[in-house]
């Protein structure tokens, strides 16, 4: 999804779109359809997805979300496979190419989540249980969250001490290469790290 090409991944998303059956993407993607659009809950805010046009707005303000944004939205639509969750836990490299995208994975999650949480755990905790976050069994702590219905994610975190630095991983379901694909990742997981950064930053 290179970031000179979206308006083109976007048209391409919604012509995919026009062509899916409604009955089959609401069960397959957890979300509600009434009134010849879908409901769902998308990184904490319920959205509004028009069937078939595809326009991705905030269900309470109507205001279109942003291009990326609405990409994600509908790439979740579009791939959702509506396999069960499997209870197995993966890293990112685990995801169908992962290894291809480890580098912009890396820049774009890991480092901002050590950069403004491994030495301050308690701000993770309090900015986690704000947005949500499910208290989950990983590092020194960690927090599952659902940006997408079917798809959890988990973020973990080492603190830093004298001998080791801190550190960081995201963990997923091993169904999550049935609901987007693997660079989508990067975007979705960046943006759940940029919410907890702005509820962190409220504290």
């Amino acid at each position: 999804m290179a970031n000179f090409n979206l308006d083109v991944t976007l048209s391409k998303a919604i012509e995919e779109f026009k062509e899916k059956n409604p009955t089959e993407l609401t069960w397959k993607t957890g979300s509600e359809f009434r009134d010849d659009s879908f409901y769902l809950t998308f990184l904490g805010r319920e959205v509004k997805v028009t069937y078939p046009e595809g326009l991705v707005r905030d269900a309470g303000t109507g205001q279109e979300l942003s291009l990326i944004e609405r990409i994600l939205v509908l790439h979740y639509f579009n791939h959702a496979g509506g396999s069960p969750l499997r209870h197995e836990s993966i890293s990112f490299k685990e995801l169908p190419g992962g290894s291809i995208y480890i580098e912009p994975f890396t820049n774009r999650c890991i480092r901002p989540l050590i950069n403004i949480f491994g030495n301050n755990l308690a701000l993770f905790r309090e900015a986690a249980e704000k947005c949500g976050g499910i208290k989950a069994k990983f590092g020194d702590i960690s927090y599952c969250f659902y940006p997408f219905p079917r798809i959890p994610v988990t973020l973990v975190l080492w603190e830093g001490d004298e001998e080791f630095p801190a550190n960081a991983n995201i963990i997923f379901d091993a169904s999550a290469g049935d609901y987007l694909h693997t660079e989508d990742y990067a975007f979705l997981c960046g943006m759940l790290v940029g919410i907890l950064k702005k509820a962190a930053d409220k504290s």
